[in-house]
């Protein structure tokens, strides 16, 4: 899978770039904007006052003139910020239960390697891929590979930081961003999405009376950010292997890269690497 075509820096993944920036300036300009209608109101007040005209009423007028004026660059600043926010919340809309659409999230895992790379923080991307899927969707109906996997999104999501993205990624994966992470931190959040999933049972409607409780199991794939790693790509690539390397050790289990090819199927990586023995339900 190649999923990084033209990925285009709209904002950046971790908390503190994606929103610090815009909100300081957002908060200057309205600060500037509030004492440009003060000094503008005052200015006017004054004016007013020094024409000495007697009447009571060009004061005030003068000075809600002045702070008219001063309102007008500020009421154009809310309503970008306003537009903005709501352009937000639009795509935000768009994002399936429990991560993000796939093409945001490519945006900001973009932006994050670049961050990472420019500044030496760390950063890792995680694969998780459901076993035997395709066997799953042909027991239960292609729904249930479905529910599976927004089931795993729904529980993987409130354990992430701020900071981290997830999505989605393809039929039988979805993908984790870890923003300031390092290769053991990533190997532990890893082996806890799978250890989760293992705990977890996906309730199917069926002709019985009782609906059918169904578990299964993830392979995940870890990929550290390197100094090899030149593009978002090399990360992914790295990612995909690992999880090609847990997929050959039977499943129900964490990789990560990089994956040493003399050590074959029995490479072990050190943490995290720990097989459970797979358990479903029924013929999934």
């Amino acid at each position: 899978m190649n999923p990084v075509q033209n990925p285009s820096n709209i904002q950046s993944a971790p908390s503190a770039a994606r929103a610090t920036s815009p909100d300081r300036l957002s908060l200057a300009a309205l600060g500037l904007g509030l004492s440009s209608v003060a000094a503008a109101a005052a200015c006017a007040f004054g004016i007013a006052q020094a024409l000495g005209t007697g009447l009571a009423w060009v004061a005030p007028l003068a000075a809600a003139a002045g702070a008219l004026v001063g309102l007008l660059p500020l009421s154009g600043l809310m309503l970008r910020r306003l537009r903005a926010a709501q352009a937000l919340a639009d795509r935000a809309g768009a994002m399936p239960v429990g991560g993000m659409a796939l093409p945001l999230f490519m945006d900001l895992a973009q932006r994050e390697w670049a961050r990472a790379r420019r500044y030496g923080s760390g950063a890792a991307l995680l694969l998780i891929d459901v076993d035997r899927y395709a066997r799953l969707c042909e027991a239960r109906g292609p729904h249930a590979g479905g529910l599976v996997l927004a089931e795993i999104l729904r529980l993987t999501v409130p354990t992430l930081r701020p900071a981290d993205i997830v999505t989605r990624y393809a039929e039988t994966q979805i993908a984790v961003l870890l923003a300031q992470s390092d290769a053991t931190g990533a190997l532990d959040v890893a082996e806890r999405i799978r250890e989760r999933t293992e705990q977890i049972e996906v309730s199917l409607e069926s002709a019985a009376a009782l609906p059918q409780k169904l578990r299964v199991t993830v392979s995940a794939g870890v990929a550290p950010l390197r100094a090899s790693h030149l593009s978002l790509q090399a990360l992914i690539d790295d990612a995909e292997e690992a999880l090609a390397a847990a997929r050959q050790a039977g499943g129900n289990c964490v990789r990560s890269a990089p994956i040493e090819p003399e050590r074959g199927r029995s490479a072990r990586t050190g943490r995290g690497e720990r097989r459970a023995q797979p358990r479903q339900d029924g013929p999934a």
